[in-house]
């Protein structure tokens, strides 16, 4: 058996139950997804070219899409935690805040990027309605993630710029949660052949 015919294998099955597809060489006694037993599996003919079932196999757009959204998260957290407290700890976490903030952008082009790939292989185009809100809302995380490293990096840290710097992280929080929630309701979606 070759590479490519290991990850992304010509014969499929799909389960019956839940609609798992997977490799018939892959079956074993029972569904991997839902657990009901292998005899519930049947033939299933994908439309789409084996090439292209591998470039959506390596899931390259919600692997990147972790990276701006932990940042965001742990950004917020020490910004609110620089507000509380005082001394070498703060110091510390002030020097950690200024990295992630500088590093955060570079994360959200990296996920806008792997989107644009992604969507243009599952959906042959990225002007469905979905993906133009998703490529508003990550071009709005951009920006605003651009501001909070400004204000962060530019600027005696301040109160008023960890306060600044807060409400930019919370609009940046708000963003990964929109796209998320637009993320999940293009999982279920079928796409062209």
């Amino acid at each position: 058996m070759n590479l490519m015919e290991l990850l992304v294998p010509s014969e499929l099955v799909i389960c019956k139950t839940c609609g798992y597809v997977m490799g018939k060489n892959q079956l074993k006694d029972k569904c991997p997804a839902c657990g009901v037993a292998a005899k519930m599996f049947e033939p299933y003919v994908e439309k789409t070219s084996q090439f292209r079932r591998l470039l959506l196999k390596i899931e390259m757009h919600p692997v990147f899409v972790h990276f701006p959204q932990a940042f965001t998260f742990t950004i917020l957290v020490l910004v609110i935690l620089c507000l509380t407290l005082t001394g070498n700890l703060r110091d510390t976490l002030l020097a950690t805040l200024k990295t992630l903030s500088f590093c955060l952008p570079i994360t959200v082009i990296a996920s806008i990027g792997a989107g644009l790939f992604d969507g243009k292989i599952r959906f042959r185009k990225v002007t469905t309605p979905i993906l133009k809100k998703k490529i508003y809302i990550g071009s709005s995380f951009f920006i605003l993630s651009v501001l909070n490293m400004f204000v962060v990096l530019c600027n005696p840290v301040s109160k008023a710029v960890l306060t600044g710097s807060l409400f930019l992280v919370f609009l940046c929080f708000i963003c990964t949660i929109l796209l998320g929630l637009l993320g999940v309701k293009l999982l279920n979606s079928k796409f062209p052949g």
